[in-house]
Protein backbone atom coordinates (compact mmCIF):
# COMPACT_ATOMS: atom_id res chain seq x y z
CA UNK A 1 0.00 0.00 0.00
CA UNK A 2 1.69 2.83 -0.98
CA UNK A 3 1.14 5.95 0.90
CA UNK A 4 -1.90 4.80 2.53
CA UNK A 5 -3.56 4.80 -0.16
CA UNK A 6 -4.89 1.12 -1.28
CA UNK A 7 -5.75 -0.50 -5.19
CA UNK A 8 -9.59 -0.69 -3.99
CA UNK A 9 -9.30 2.69 -3.11
CA UNK A 10 -7.28 4.28 -6.56
CA UNK A 11 -9.75 2.15 -8.71
CA UNK A 12 -13.09 3.28 -7.04
CA UNK A 13 -11.76 7.03 -7.54
CA UNK A 14 -11.19 6.01 -11.22
CA UNK A 15 -14.61 4.17 -11.78
CA UNK A 16 -16.43 7.69 -10.27
CA UNK A 17 -14.81 9.99 -12.16
CA UNK A 18 -16.17 7.78 -15.25
CA UNK A 19 -19.76 7.30 -13.70
CA UNK A 20 -19.57 10.86 -13.14
CA UNK A 21 -18.84 11.43 -17.17
CA UNK A 22 -21.41 8.92 -17.94
CA UNK A 23 -24.06 10.30 -16.38
CA UNK A 24 -23.65 13.44 -18.39
CA UNK A 25 -25.77 12.35 -21.04
CA UNK A 26 -23.84 9.10 -22.17
CA UNK A 27 -26.86 6.87 -20.26
CA UNK A 28 -30.09 7.13 -22.38
CA UNK A 29 -32.42 5.65 -19.45
CA UNK A 30 -34.85 8.89 -18.87
CA UNK A 31 -35.46 7.73 -15.53
CA UNK A 32 -31.75 8.83 -15.23
CA UNK A 33 -32.38 12.27 -15.25
CA UNK A 34 -31.97 15.74 -13.30
CA UNK A 35 -29.52 16.08 -10.56
CA UNK A 36 -27.69 12.92 -9.95
CA UNK A 37 -24.36 12.53 -8.57
CA UNK A 38 -22.03 9.91 -7.11
CA UNK A 39 -20.72 10.59 -3.48
CA UNK A 40 -18.64 7.77 -3.21
CA UNK A 41 -17.72 4.38 -4.49
CA UNK A 42 -16.57 1.43 -2.32
CA UNK A 43 -14.65 -1.23 -4.15
CA UNK A 44 -13.89 -4.73 -2.28
CA UNK A 45 -10.47 -5.64 -1.51
CA UNK A 46 -11.04 -8.42 -4.19
CA UNK A 47 -11.61 -5.76 -6.91
CA UNK A 48 -14.97 -8.08 -7.28
CA UNK A 49 -18.00 -5.45 -6.79
CA UNK A 50 -18.04 -1.73 -6.74
CA UNK A 51 -20.71 0.14 -4.55
CA UNK A 52 -21.74 3.60 -6.26
CA UNK A 53 -23.36 5.73 -3.65
CA UNK A 54 -25.57 8.46 -5.59
CA UNK A 55 -27.31 11.42 -4.26
CA UNK A 56 -31.05 12.42 -6.64
CA UNK A 57 -32.44 15.82 -5.96
CA UNK A 58 -36.18 14.95 -5.69
CA UNK A 59 -38.06 13.24 -3.44
CA UNK A 60 -38.21 9.48 -2.60
CA UNK A 61 -40.40 9.03 -5.73
CA UNK A 62 -37.50 10.29 -8.37
CA UNK A 63 -34.87 8.76 -5.82
CA UNK A 64 -36.22 5.15 -6.52
CA UNK A 65 -36.55 6.01 -10.18
CA UNK A 66 -33.31 7.07 -10.58
CA UNK A 67 -32.25 3.97 -8.67
CA UNK A 68 -34.22 1.49 -10.68
CA UNK A 69 -32.96 3.40 -14.12
CA UNK A 70 -29.29 2.90 -13.35
CA UNK A 71 -29.35 -0.76 -12.07
CA UNK A 72 -31.43 -1.30 -15.59
CA UNK A 73 -28.23 0.29 -17.43
CA UNK A 74 -25.35 -2.03 -15.00
CA UNK A 75 -24.69 -3.75 -18.11
CA UNK A 76 -23.81 -1.01 -20.45
CA UNK A 77 -22.02 0.73 -17.50
CA UNK A 78 -19.99 -1.74 -16.98
CA UNK A 79 -19.00 -2.99 -20.25
CA UNK A 80 -18.17 0.95 -20.79
CA UNK A 81 -15.78 0.81 -17.42
CA UNK A 82 -14.60 -1.90 -18.96
CA UNK A 83 -13.71 -0.41 -21.58
CA UNK A 84 -12.25 3.10 -20.50
CA UNK A 85 -10.42 1.54 -17.93
CA UNK A 86 -7.22 -0.79 -18.27
CA UNK A 87 -8.46 -3.26 -15.15
CA UNK A 88 -8.11 -6.91 -15.58
CA UNK A 89 -11.17 -7.77 -13.73
CA UNK A 90 -14.03 -5.06 -14.22
CA UNK A 91 -16.38 -5.17 -10.71
CA UNK A 92 -19.50 -6.34 -10.35
CA UNK A 93 -21.76 -2.52 -10.07
CA UNK A 94 -23.89 -2.04 -7.61
CA UNK A 95 -25.87 1.51 -6.57
CA UNK A 96 -27.25 2.44 -3.13
CA UNK A 97 -28.67 5.72 -2.58
CA UNK A 98 -26.76 7.97 -0.17
CA UNK A 99 -28.49 8.43 2.97
CA UNK A 100 -25.32 10.83 4.38
CA UNK A 101 -27.23 14.10 3.82
CA UNK A 102 -30.78 12.71 5.24
CA UNK A 103 -29.01 11.34 8.63
CA UNK A 104 -27.51 14.99 8.83
CA UNK A 105 -30.49 16.54 8.72
CA UNK A 106 -32.18 14.48 11.12
CA UNK A 107 -29.11 15.04 13.54
CA UNK A 108 -29.91 18.50 13.14
CA UNK A 109 -33.31 18.61 13.97
CA UNK A 110 -32.47 16.60 17.24
CA UNK A 111 -29.93 18.79 18.08
CA UNK A 112 -32.62 22.27 17.22
CA UNK A 113 -35.02 20.50 19.15
CA UNK A 114 -32.88 20.50 22.27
Amino acid sequence: MAHGFSRSRRIANLLREEMARMLFGEIKDPRVHGLVSVIDVKVSEDLRKAVFFVSVFGGAAEQESVLEGLNSARGFIQYTLGHRLDLRWVPEVHFELDRTLDSQERIERLLASI
